[in-house]
Parts: C-alpha cells; sequence; structure tokens
C-alpha cells in the first residue's frame, strides 16, 4: 500500500472516530474503551513514580551513609594495605579520596545489655569528608576524650542497648582472640576493649540498626591486625562518571578484588524493589490489555455498520489493504487517544503531589515522610506508550483479519 493510500486510510479513521454513529452502542463501546485505556495508563504512569520516589529516597539515605565504591576480596576477609595499589587509585582523576577501613561484627555490652553490631573503624578525615556530621542526632562525633577511644552508635542500635550518653558507662566489646586461643577457657578466648559512646546518628536505614563508627586504631588493636584492613572505600570528585572510573579501579585492583558501587553494595534491596516495580508494572498492563479489549467489539460494530461504505470505496478500486487500514488505524486511535490522555492525567496527578503532597502517609505520627514521594522518568512514559502501541495493534488487528476473510 502506497503513502497515498496510507493517508486516505487515515483520513477515513479519523472521520469515523469523531463521526456520529447509526447504532449508539458503538459510541459507548468506544467511549468504554477509551476510558478503560485512560484509566489504566494513568495507573501507570502513577504508580512508576511513586516507585521511582521510593527508590530515590531510600537510595538517597543508603547513598548518605555508603561510600561511592567499596573494594573489598573476591575471598577472604582482610588483606594487607602496604600490597594494595592505593596510590594508582588516588591518581586517578576522578577520585576524591581513599579510605582504609576495618569493620566486623563483635559482641557488645552495656550495663546489663548485649548486642552484636558491627564495629566500623575510620580515620577523623573520613568522618569530615562523608559529612557524618549531619547524620548526627545526639551527643557529639568525637573519637578521643583524651586517650580513651570513643564510638558513635546508630540510633536503633543505642535503643536497644539504652546507651546513656550522659553517663560515664562504657560499651564493652569482645572480639574472638586470632591468636592463642584458648577453648577450655571461654572467657580468655576473647579480646576485650572498651569505647565510651559519645553521639547517636541516625541514617534511616537498617545501618542504625547495627552499625558503631569508632577509631580505626581502637578495632587494629582488638582485631589484632597490623596492616589489615578489611575494606577500601573510594570518594570520587564527580559522580557523573561513576561507571568508567569503577571500570579503571576494577583493572587497577584486579580479579582478587571486586569493586562496588552505591547500589552494588545494597543490590539485595534495590533488586528487589525493581522486582516489585516489574510485577506492578505486568499486572497494571495487564488490566490495560483486558480494558483494550473492548476495542475489538467496538471495531466488530463498526464495520457491519460501515459496510456500504467500504462497499462503495471497494467499486471506486480500493484494495482490500487499505479498507482494513482504516479500522485497524481506527483501533489504534482509540487506544491512543485514551493511553495520550491518561499519561497527561498521570503527569498532572504527580505533579500536584509533588507539589501540594496531597495523599499522605497515615495520618502524619512517626512516619519518616509525611507523604508519598514521586519521580517521574522520561523512561517510564515511553515504556507506557510503547505497551499502548503493542496492545492496541493486537487488539486492532483481530477485526482487521475478520475483515479480510470475510472479502
Amino acid at each position: 500500500m502506497n503513502t497515498g493510500q496510507q493517508k486516505t486510510a487515515f483520513f477515513f479513521a479519523w472521520r469515523y472516530l469523531f463521526a456520529k454513529k447509526q447504532h449508539n452502542i458503538i459510541n459507548v463501546i468506544s467511549l468504554i474503551s477509551v476510558l478503560g485505556i485512560l484509566v489504566s495508563s494513568a495507573a501507570l504512569i502513577i504508580v512508576l513514580s511513586v516507585f521511582n520516589g521510593m527508590e530515590e529516597m531510600i537510595g538517597g539515605w543508603f547513598n548518605a551513609f555508603n561510600p561511592d565504591f567499596e573494594i573489598t576480596l573476591t575471598e577472604g576477609k582482610s588483606f594487607d594495605i602496604n600490597n594494595f595499589p592505593t596510590d594508582k587509585i588516588t591518581s586517578l582523576p576522578e577520585v576524591a579520596a581513599v579510605d582504609e577501613v576495618v569493620s566486623d561484627l563483635v559482641l557488645t555490652t552495656y550495663g546489663d545489655r548485649q548486642e552484636l553490631l558491627r564495629l566500623k573503624g575510620v580515620t577523623p578525615d573520613y568522618i569530615a569528608r562523608h559529612q557524618y556530621g549531619d547524620m548526627l542526632v545526639d551527643g557529639t562525633f568525637d573519637f578521643y576524650r583524651g586517650e580513651q577511644p570513643c564510638a558513635v552508635v546508630g540510633n536503633i542500635a543505642a535503643g536497644t542497648l539504652m546507651i546513656n550518653l550522659r553517663s560515664y558507662d562504657l560499651l564493652k566489646v569482645y572480639y574472638p582472640k586470632r591468636t592463642k586461643k584458648n577453648l577450655a577457657d571461654p572467657t580468655n578466648a576473647f579480646n576485650t576493649r572498651y569505647l565510651y559512646p559519645t553521639g547517636v546518628f541516625a541514617t534511616n536505614t537498617d545501618n542504625d540498626r547495627s552499625y558503631v563508627l569508632c577509631p580505626i586504631e581502637f578495632v587494629r588493636d582488638l582485631m589484632q591486625y597490623e596492616h589489615q584492613v578489611t575494606s577500601v572505600e573510594v570518594q570520587l570528585k564527580n559522580l557523573n562518571h561513576y561507571k568508567k572510573c569503577q571500570d579503571k579501579i576494577q583493572k587497577i585492583v584486579g580479579t582478587d578484588f571486586k569493586v562496588k558501587n552505591k547500589y552494588e553494595q545494597e543490590e539485595t534491596l534495590f533488586k528487589t524493589m525493581q522486582s516489585e516495580k516489574l510485577i506492578i508494572y505486568v499486572i497494571l498492563a495487564f488490566i490495560l490489555l483486558v480494558a483494550a479489549f473492548n476495542i475489538i467489539g467496538s471495531l466488530g460494530m463498526l464495520i457491519l455498520e460501515k459496510r456500504s461504505d467500504t462497499t462503495v470505496l471497494r467499486n471506486m478500486g480500493a484494495p482490500a489493504n487499505m479498507i482494513r487500514k482504516i479500522f485497524l488505524y481506527e483501533g489504534m486511535l482509540i487506544s491512543f487517544v485514551g493511553g495520550i490522555a491518561g499519561m497527561l492525567i498521570g503527569a498532572v496527578v504527580c505533579l500536584i503531589q509533588q507539589t501540594f503532597h496531597v495523599v499522605k502517609l497515615g495520618n502524619g505520627g512517626n512516619y519518616l515522610i509525611q507523604y508519598y514521594p514521586v519521580s517521574m522518568h522520561l523512561t517510564d512514559f515511553l515504556w507506557v506508550g510503547a505497551t499502548i502501541l503493542i496492545i492496541s495493534l493486537i487488539t486492532s488487528s483481530i477485526p482487521a483479519l475478520t475483515l479480510k476473510r470475510a472479502n
């Protein structure tokens, strides 16, 4: 079919879309089809935008705590920092700083309470660079008071241990001895050290439940490390080219190490969120498909009503393929009108929520956020548009093929 015939077919489809039908039921079914696609496409945009908002919000919380890159051994727990290519990584133009970290699970007691927590030993410069002070909710971010090592504890862990920053009670930390273990005497099987809690931080993530920040020298002494570290953390000057920088660092450290970016450090969480988003998309797309099947009935009745028109066109020499395209375009126009209107309505609803925070989470209370976050992505609109296109082709082709067999 040439371009002229395609234009003619589209012209007839456009006229049929808005022309008054002899049987009012055709208009009713067409309107139901448009409304069904409109509501489904609007729901897709709104729900996907809410998922984007949640993901960005949670990602922001984790990203504030996690480094830009974390370098750990592929196999094993610790490695000698003297044999690590720190200078090569530091010399990369994208890199702002490289930090040594010693971290592991320890048994911590405070008063008559005990908890298994993750001790993370870092330097004071590390704290300043990562702006951890902004996460402080109580006390101060001191690492030493005189000769006494200090600690800053996650707010959930602090609540579990019932830490009182105004008292002089110390955190007692236990870690299994790496050498000279005496299994016959369990009390002698652990290194024991003391930390003075000076502050409480909050990231609004599970890190608040498990982390204790303290001087790296203290952790090395507790774990009997000399020059070993459990990880190296890299901070970038700019995150715009993080993928390219990640590849560079991976080449420098080799296959013995793995380099994780912010999202890979919380891989399970973000994969779960992506899976949930995909499942919701599939469910709503299926609802969109069911709504679009009304187009089959609408087109079938339209074909019967316009039989005299198609006979005239056929007698005038119009090819059968062009006549089929009229009704194919008709069905696609119904889908596009509903789909475009639905996406516009979805975008307006999201903009209203972003601006005025209309939909709240509960009645206020102790929620971390008071309203549903939304974030519109162009890719979501493209995916929804592509879904509408595919569904409209499927549903509009069925009546057209029926017309072909009738001919």
